[in-house]
């Protein structure tokens, strides 16, 4: 575990920790301020001239002549200027050096990856029958009560999912998984496209087939489908005579005043939990006349491939990973967007959000996924978008939206979206949260929603500059005062059409 933060993106090419950036901040500041005293001591040394002083009788080298000491305060300021300046540029290219060993190790690793899936494909062939016969294996082993012995393995290799090394080859596997279809049927062109293939293609190809199977045989495997927002009630209910999938004349009453949010912390804190009763919340700042609206989008709850009446599943983050593909607009069957973002829209809606409203969504997991999406969608008004251990490396942004993208090093979600592109407005920040050797409980524990916490109060207390200026653009966007809050239950609406009728956006 270590709390420094390490910055990437956001418009530079440079990666090192926020401490380094904010040192070379402050000797920039240290420069400036030597350059302004400097030119001040000329302005004096100049009147010193005009008034025709009378220097000592040694003249003006005399150590005690005002001529003197105005000379050797603008020298040792030029050597304070100047060591400031070597020391920030020694600083900067530092930063920009470990940046291109980063761009370096990402390329290899990416160039590695599309000829060791196809292997792994084609080597898949073979042994399928070792596998059919292991699993019949398993399930004689179950069927006694017994534990197989990988079972064993595995178990007591769990940690190996928090491994970065793991986490890495993970990221690198999303954008391969043409290139593993083609080694599996011995397609030796299939490396040739798979820099064109990645993540966001293989999601939507894979939803596409789905789709086409929910239609022909009624399967709900990845087939998302309509959904309705519900407000919660103060009994914890979600209100069932709400939530209709049109907007409503007159926003509906708010269920109380909220203080705004203090910082970074402040936002994950009302992130929605897994277990909370709702999956979103509004809050609504500024006048009736002029609002903001703020929206927190919890994480992943169901974590099965079948689309039940819960929305924030698997099914719907690979819908969140799938809108980032051009390919995902020419899918003729199923939804065209994940059942988490349309929930999020109408919940806007019911609350009283119109499309120019200035807007910043929030969002854990596959929350931060959907956080990501709406800052690229030119419709909205998104001002700027947080998504802690979403996959978002591959969101397509709008220019000017700065996305801050918190990510753990130990954390395989985020992974599960490929390398993704650059963007210059995509800030992430990532840090080590695990302690070596130390055996958890939870199955992705960097992944847990209190750590992002913890880090995110890091942020709050960083002094970088862009850190710094997003923070301050969210106390400006919400104004520092108080704001209305409101719930919202979604739910898919589970019938024998949901396959084909899933609307659009």
């Amino acid at each position: 575990m270590d709390d420094s933060l390490t910055l990437s993106g956001g418009g530079s090419t440079a990666v090192a920790t926020d401490e380094l950036f904010a040192d070379a901040v402050r000797l920039g500041g240290t420069v400036s301020v030597a350059s302004d005293w400097r030119e001040r001591a000329r302005v004096i040394h100049v009147g010193l001239a005009e008034l025709d002083l009378s220097e000592p009788a040694a003249g003006p080298w005399d150590t005690t002549s005002p001529t003197w000491g105005i000379a050797m305060a603008r020298t040792h300021l030029y050597e304070a200027m100047e060591y400031a300046g070597r020391l920030r540029k020694a600083l900067v290219e530092s930063a920009e050096r470990y940046g291109a060993a980063e761009g370096v190790i990402e390329a290899l690793w990416r160039m590695s990856g599309g000829p060791l899936a196809w292997l792994v494909g084609s080597a898949a062939v073979t042994a399928v029958p070792a596998i059919v016969i292991g699993g019949g294996a398993a399930i004689g082993a179950h069927a006694l009560g017994w534990r197989t012995p990988l079972e064993t393995w595995l178990a007591g290799q769990r940690h190996v999912l928090s491994d970065p090394d793991f986490v890495r080859a993970v990221r690198t596997a999303m954008d391969s998984a043409d290139e593993f279809i083609g080694g599996v049927f011995r397609l030796p062109g299939a490396m040739a496209i798979g820099s064109e293939i990645r993540a966001p293609e293989s999601a939507s190809l894979l939803l596409g087939v789905a789709g086409l199977l929910g239609v022909a045989y009624g399967s709900r495997v990845l087939v998302d489908g309509p959904v309705r927002v519900s407000p919660l009630l103060p009994d914890g209910r979600a209100d069932r005579r709400a939530g209709h999938q049109t907007a409503r004349a007159e926003a509906r009453p708010f269920d109380g005043s909220v203080t705004a949010p203090a910082g970074i912390a402040d936002l994950l804190d009302r992130i929605p939990t897994s277990d909370a009763a709702a999956q979103i919340r509004v809050e609504r700042y500024g006048a009736a006349d002029d609002p903001r609206w703020v929206v927190y989008i919890g994480g992943t709850v169901d974590f099965t491939t079948t689309a039940g009446a819960q929305t924030n599943d698997m099914t719907n983050n690979l819908h969140g990973i799938a809108d980032d593909s051009a390919l995902d607009a020419l899918r003729v069957a199923g939804a065209d967007s994940g059942a988490v973002e349309r929930a999020v829209r109408l919940a806007l809606t019911e609350a009283g959000a119109k499309p120019g409203d200035p807007l910043i969504p929030i969002g854990h997991s596959g929350g931060g996924t959907v956080a990501a999406t709406l800052a690229g969608d030119p419709e909205l008004n998104v001002v700027a978008a947080v998504s802690a251990g979403g996959p978002v490396a591959s969101a397509e942004l709008r220019e000017g939206v700065p996305l801050l993208s918190v990510e753990h090093e130990e954390d395989l979600v985020p992974a599960t979206g490929g390398w993704g592109h650059p963007s210059p407005d995509r800030l992430t920040v990532s840090r080590s949260v695990l302690e070596p050797g130390v055996e958890y409980d939870d199955v992705l524990p960097a992944h847990q929603l209190v750590r992002y916490r913890e880090t995110a109060e890091l942020i709050d207390a960083s002094e970088e500059q862009r850190l710094v200026e997003f923070r301050e653009q969210l106390a400006e966007f919400t104004g520092g005062g108080t704001g209305e809050m409101t719930q919202w239950v979604a739910r898919r609406e589970l019938s024998p059409s949901t396959p084909d009728a899933a609307p659009g956006r």
